[in-house]
């Protein structure tokens, strides 16, 4: 078969892993979104709180959450290596990480909502997080444990599951915010805190539907008869995940942490600064999540083939991602060129939120190639379990160089937010660059025999 070739089959098994997961992390950032438009009629104020809450949330869930993005790439090795059974041992590690996960980072959030102050925001903003944080806490279990269900079915291929649960969560979500937000079909109106309360709502049900299409899954039930009559059964997974899963965590946590506090100093430039971050933000969260939806697809890819021991399908299946992620940036960057003063719109009539997200979004275009880069880099990576070296990597570009970049350009040299979002673009294209150096060292030196 020619390279070629080979090059056009991973290229449809890319997309057919990745479209399911896109329209799923799409559907994860909408609700985000809808949050976001709908938390906005009452106010920059609260569309202002409504975000940063959500930034300061997850800033923490994603350093949970990343431990478990090491169950797909770990089932993707054991079916490419022709062990699919092993994946239950996996899965059955991972149950007990993810309890453990939930409790402790329920308590974090207790105690980051309870001095949600020491992040600088005025008075009233703080009271609104506050109060949202609170209500939202409660569905934390919730969602580890979607996670660890989605991470599952994602390994092994079957990326249509999640992306139907997160739908339906979405049409919850929204439908629920219009509920409770504002206080329709006879309900009481909770203004922010009935969008927390949607959106625990909708996190318990997706739970719900993805556990019980688990324990019901016909595959799930004879890789578990064949798992039970192989001589491994006591093998532990907890130390790979672990081992795979504290980087992966700390580099989601790297850079999310790296735009809270992108997010939590334009709060010191003013509520309109801040309401102008949060649209332009969730803008850029949407084509995030789309092509982490590709990254994804990448780790399942490279998974399989480093489980096989196939040196060319790795090159070829990460060569293909970073094409794809390529080509897809590129439109959405136009798309932001072409559309930056009529998006604003779609949240707010403030003339000041949308004249100042509007350049924003002008900025949030030039990041798009690294900001796909970055994280395809980072799900090709992982599938080969390579995660510590690229953890180190993405904090010294989001902590060394992007964070610095941004104060001194926004406080120093007077450019406000716009500072804060170049120091964005410098920290993303080096986070890029250096992810990719990474990918082609480890082709160059990964030697099979040695596994």
């Amino acid at each position: 078969m020619s390279t070629v070739e080979k090059y056009k089959i991973s290229m449809k098994s890319a997309l057919k892993l990745a479209l399911p997961i896109v329209a799923g992390q799409l559907g994860l950032v909408l609700m985000g979104f809808f949050d976001t438009v709908q938390v906005g009629g009452l106010g920059a104020v609260y569309m202002g709180a409504s975000g940063v809450a959500n930034s300061v949330y997850f800033l923490f869930m994603l350093l949970g959450m990343g431990v478990l993005y090491s169950v797909s790439p770990l089932v993707s090795e054991a079916f490419g290596e022709g062990h699919g059974w092993k994946s239950i041992g996996v899965m059955k590690s991972a149950t007990k990480v993810a309890a453990v996960i939930s409790v402790l980072f329920y308590v974090i959030m207790v105690v980051v909502g309870s001095h949600f102050y020491l992040f600088r925001e005025n008075e009233k903003i703080t009271g609104l997080a506050q109060s949202f944080l609170h209500v939202l806490n409660f569905s934390t279990p919730m969602l580890i444990f979607f996670t660890l269900g989605k991470q599952y079915l994602d390994g092994q291929g079957r990326t249509k599951v999640s992306m139907m649960v997160m739908i339906i969560g979405l049409v919850c979500n929204v439908f629920l915010n219009w509920v409770l937000i504002y206080g329709h079909l006879g309900f009481e109106a909770h203004g922010i805190v009935g969008a927390a309360m949607a959106t625990g709502i909708s996190r318990t049900l997706m739970c719900l539907m993805i556990g019980v299409y688990v324990l019901l899954d016909k595959k799930t039930d004879a890789l578990i008869k064949e798992y039970k009559a192989v001589a491994e059964p006591v093998k532990s997974y907890v130390g790979q995940i672990l081992r795979i899963g504290i980087p992966s965590g700390l580099m989601g946590f790297f850079e999310i942490a790296a735009f809270s506090a992108g997010q939590i100093m334009t709060g010191w430039l003013g509520e309109s600064s801040l309401a102008s971050f949060q649209v332009a933000i969730s803008l850029a969260s949407i084509t995030f999540m789309m092509v982490s939806g590709l990254a994804a697809a990448g780790t399942i890819m490279t998974g399989y083939a480093f489980g096989a021991k196939d040196k060319e399908e790795l090159r070829i299946s990460g060569n293909t991602v970073y094409l794809l992620t390529l080509c897809s940036q590129v439109i959405f960057a136009l798309l932001f060129l072409v559309f930056n003063k009529q998006l604003p719109k779609i949240y707010t009539s403030d003339p000041v939120v949308i004249s100042t997200a509007s350049s924003l979004i002008l900025l949030a275009a030039l990041f798009q190639l690294g900001d796909g880069l970055q994280v395809v880099g980072v799900g090709v990576l992982r599938g080969m379990q390579d995660a510590k070296v690229p953890s180190i990597l993405a904090f010294a570009s989001y902590w060394l160089i992007m964070v610095p970049c941004g104060y001194l350009l926004a406080f120093h040299f007077g450019m406000g937010v716009s500072g804060i979002w170049i120091g964005f673009v410098i920290g993303l294209s080096t986070a890029a660059l250096l992810m990719y150096l990474r990918f082609r060292s480890k082709l160059e030196t990964i030697e099979f025999t040695d596994l």
